[in-house]
């Protein structure tokens, strides 16, 4: 009698067990085929922002141009007068300098051919960029206490 409650206690467990195993290979094949897309963003820390939607990069030549929109949300002006891209710590002089005045959105432009995710061959509209900028500003008049930002971007090659 003992052994009747056995067999039914391994036969309930292998039919379930089994159930539960097909299920999980289903749910991670399902996982493998419909991964979430990737999303574009940037931040960058105050005083400024990047303005939506308003941030790509392109492969110009041989170099990877990230070209992105930032809105001064201080109460000065500020100049832009170089960037780092990969953040490396070698800042680029711009040349000219982007000022941008409270409330208002200027272009900066990031030469970012030495990141990690600078594609050879980039597919348009597919593959990623993402990496950590520098920007190194001051406030009018204030040239001698330069300050860095870094500004982190998720992008799809255009």
């Amino acid at each position: 009698m003992a052994y009747k409650k056995g067999q039914a206690a391994m036969e309930y467990l292998m039919t379930y067990g089994w159930a539960i195993l097909i299920v999980l290979a289903i749910m991670g094949i399902l996982v493998y085929l419909v991964r979430p897309q990737q999303v574009e963003s940037c931040s960058v820390a105050t005083p400024f922002q990047c303005q939506a939607n308003q941030y790509v990069v392109n492969k110009v030549g041989a170099d990877t141009i990230v070209r992105v929109n930032i809105l001064n949300l201080g109460s000065v002006v500020y100049t832009i007068n170089a960037t780092a891209c990969p953040s490396d710590g070698t800042m680029h002089a711009l040349n000219p300098a982007v000022q941008i005045s409270p409330g208002s959105t200027k272009e900066v432009t990031f030469n970012c051919t030495g990141s990690k995710s600078a594609l050879q061959s980039p597919t348009a509209g597919k593959d990623y960029f993402q990496d950590t900028m520098m920007m190194q500003y001051y406030a009018s008049g204030a040239e001698s206490f330069a300050k860095s930002t870094p500004i982190e971007i998720v992008v799809r090659y255009s």
